[in-house]
Parts: C-alpha cells; structure tokens; sequence
C-alpha cells in the first residue's frame, strides 16, 4: 500500500515542480495570465530566481518579434498602427501585445528599446509666461511595457522652440553593464534631443530619469576632432546600442551619446561613428537598427548603378569612447536591385526593373531581421517585402495601406521593430498602482 497520495491540483505541487512546470510556458502566457491565478504564484514569478530559470530556459530559443508600421490616415485624420508579425509562431506569442497596442494606446510611437516603448501622448503650444509672446512646446510622453501591460506617463516637458529648431528626435535607453555586454533592466532614461541647423561644439539634451522620477538638463560636449556638422533631417529612430543611444547626424555619420555617463556638472561627451568609407560622397544612411545584437546601416539603391550596400560595426568600445572615437563599419552585403527577382511575384520584378533605370523607385526601408543577417524588410508601393541578401530574392510579406493626397503619396510613416525580450523590463509603478496590483490577486 502507497502511503504517499498524488497531488490532486496544481496547488497541491511543491514549489520547486511549479516553477519547472511555469517556466517551460511562453511569457506572455506566464506574465498575463499564471501570475494572477494566487497570491503564490504571484510571489513565485515575481522572485528573480524564476526570471533567471525562465531566460535560462528560453535562451536558445529565437525570440519572436513584430513591425510596428505606422502611418497617418488622411482620409479620417487619424493616426494608425498596423501590426505585423514575423510567422505564424510570433503571432501566436505575440497575439496580446498586439491587441493591447491597438486597444489601448493610439499616440505615435517614436523609439523603442527590447520591450520598453516610447509614446508622445500630446503636444500643445503654451505662451512663455515669463517672456509673453515666446512660444514653447510641451509634450508628454508615455512610457509603455505592452507586455506587463504597465504606463508610465512622464511629466511634461516644455521645450524652447526658436526659429532654428528642427522636429524633436527622442530616444529611450536601458542600463548596460560592461562587464558582461548585457542589458539590464532595473532602469531606464528618456532623452530629448533638440536638433538645430546651427554648427554645434555642444548641445542640450533632456534626460529623464526611471531612476528619480524627474527630468534634467545636460549639456553634451562634441570632441574637438568632430568639425562642423549639423543635424540631419532624416526621420531614422535613435538606436540604442551597447549603453549609447545613436542618430544620424548628417553625411553618413553617426553621433552618440550616454545618458547614464553624465557628470556632476550636468555634462558628457558623445562619441562619433564615421561614414563607411564606401558611401558615397554627400549621401545619407537609410537606416539603422540592430541585427544579432549588433550595430547595422545600409544605403538603398537610387538608380541601376549605385548597389544597395549593408555595413555592421565592429570595434566599437563602450568604455572608451568618451574621446569621440568610434568604431568601423564593415561591409556585409552588396548587390544591384536589378540582380533580384521574385519567383511568387513576377510583377514585383518588373515593376523594380522598369523604374529602376528612372531613379525613382518607391523603396525604403523597414528593418532588419532581428534574428538573421541576410533578411531586411523593404516597402516597396504598397507591400511590405522580405529581401534575402544572400540568395537575392525578393518575397512579398503583406499589403500596407499607402495613402495618397490629391497629386503625390503621403510618405508619413514610421516603423520600429518589437522583439519579444527573454524576461519583461519592469516600469517604476506609483504606490496607487502598486495597491492595484494588490486588489488584483484573488483572496
């Protein structure tokens, strides 16, 4: 006779098995779902062991990930969000992220970073109370996790706006540690970047802190070897990279800088990243983004005879760049449009070649593959396309809406690319939150 009786119900399990039983789930299915069931399987995902067990366990697995395309309706004047995932797998894991995103938020996304979504709230004109007839800009911001389903909405922020300020570039910024090329989590910064069309040996930037709570302003100081450069005009997104948020500042060049490296006198310094020295001469980056963790650019091809070129960096210190030194780019891809075909879609190919030899094809960029280095998403008119760079085909991903006005298409758009991240980056909650997560448990 067996004088030791099976476990009934899940609760009847010891911790240990639990947790081995918890982990093996996808996260959103854990984080949305499992850690509300009780009171002890809230206190057990919560704990930093189950967080390390659970990215031990789905380390080696690809990390799904979606585009976030973005576009203004002019026809309702609205702003629209279409969410496109990766496969059928990324769907699956990825289908609550998107429904919340859809429901819930409709400002514009400016910047990301793993799972962390930087959101412009609102914007409004005030008149300078303390100089009456100065116009100033105050936007708020909200800071979303799409995943825990939690919001930060920072305080909001006036900005000086003279007559030489162009559109704001805003970025946001996990902690890194050296040590171990790893994001952390604990904490995060907010920075405002006012872009000028004035020659610059310094700038101000704002930075917001997860830390404290509140906002502060610093002065960025540029190396003395940097020369004259301005702003660029480009619409590409602040990336953050190895601890250093990164925009294009212009000819191909890229200027960094560390918001969590600035000195008791509310001052840095910024690093600069060179153009590849296979750009051509007065020609702009496309884009640029991450791709197996690294640094990647590209230059889309204009007419027949200029290559679409993708470059990585390599070489790039974190610890050492206070100085303005960079990193190199390397090239990994270089092919003509004209090379490519598309077996699914005849008339992709023969739209790309008739207006290839005229210079205006309408090609951009959307991203690159998270996940592998030789896939790049393009919209092409209307559809978003899977670029194979090793094997130079050309595949059609999905249909986008492409708005037109009355004579010429409507380019505003943006895309960020949302990669599932191996455990949740938490947002600071108020204690009014706090105790609504309480409530949230059952008794």
């Amino acid at each position: 006779m067996n004088n030791h009786s099976s476990p009934s119900t899940m609760d009847d399990l010891p911790d240990w098995v639990l947790m081995e039983i918890l982990v093996l789930l996808p996260l959103c299915t854990v984080v949305l779902t499992c850690k509300w069931v009780s009171k002890r399987w809230f206190t057990l995902i919560s704990s930093p062991y189950f967080a390390r067990r659970f990215v031990a366990q789905h380390s080696q697995q690809p990390q799904p990930f979606t585009l976030l395309y973005q576009y203004n309706d002019l026809r309702e004047f609205e702003r629209r969000l279409l969410i496109t995932p990766a496969n059928s797998e990324s769907e699956c894991e990825l289908k609550p992220v998107a429904a919340y995103l859809r429901d819930r938020h409709s400002g514009w996304i400016r910047a990301s970073c793993n799972d962390l979504l930087l959101s412009i709230e609102s914007s409004k004109w005030v008149v300078e109370q303390q100089q009456p007839g100065d116009l100033k800009n105050v936007v708020v911001y909200t800071v979303i996790n799409p995943i825990t389903r939690q919001c930060l909405k920072l305080p909001p922020r006036p900005l000086p706006l003279p007559k030489s300020v162009l559109p704001l570039r805003a970025g946001i910024i996990s902690g890194y540690d050296d040590s171990n090329d790893t994001q952390i989590s604990s904490s995060f910064r907010v920075v405002l970047i006012l872009s000028t069309r004035t020659n610059l040996s310094q700038f101000n930037i704002h930075v917001f802190s997860s830390d404290t709570g509140e906002w502060g302003n610093s002065v960025v100081l540029c190396p003395p070897n940097l020369g004259e450069f301005r702003q660029s005009l480009s619409t590409i997104h602040t990336v953050p990279y190895k601890g250093w948020l990164f925009w294009p500042i212009g000819g191909g060049r890229l200027l960094g800088f560390n918001p969590f490296n600035i000195n008791n006198s509310n001052s840095s310094t910024c690093c600069v990243i060179e153009q590849p020295v296979e750009l051509e001469p007065f020609h702009e980056i496309d884009f640029l983004g991450l791709c197996h963790g690294c640094l990647r650019t590209c230059r889309v091809s204009r007419n027949a005879l200029t290559p679409l070129r993708v470059w990585e960096l390599k070489d790039f210190d974190n610890e050492n760049n206070g100085s303005g030194a960079g990193g190199k780019w390397c090239l990994k891809h270089e092919l003509h449009f004209s090379q490519m075909v598309s077996e699914k879609s005849p008339s992709l190919t023969e739209y790309i070649n008739h207006w290839i030899w005229l210079s205006i094809p309408e090609i951009s960029v959307l991203a690159f593959h998270p996940n592998d280095g030789d896939i790049m998403y393009l919209l092409i008119q209307s559809k978003v396309v899977i670029c194979n760079l090793q094997s130079r085909t050309l595949e059609v991903f999905c249909d986008t809406p492409h708005v037109y006005s009355d004579f010429f298409a409507i380019p505003n758009t943006n895309t960020l690319t949302f990669v599932l991240p191996s455990w949740p980056t938490p947002i600071p909650s108020s204690p009014l939150e706090k105790q609504n997560d309480i409530c949230r448990l059952p008794q």
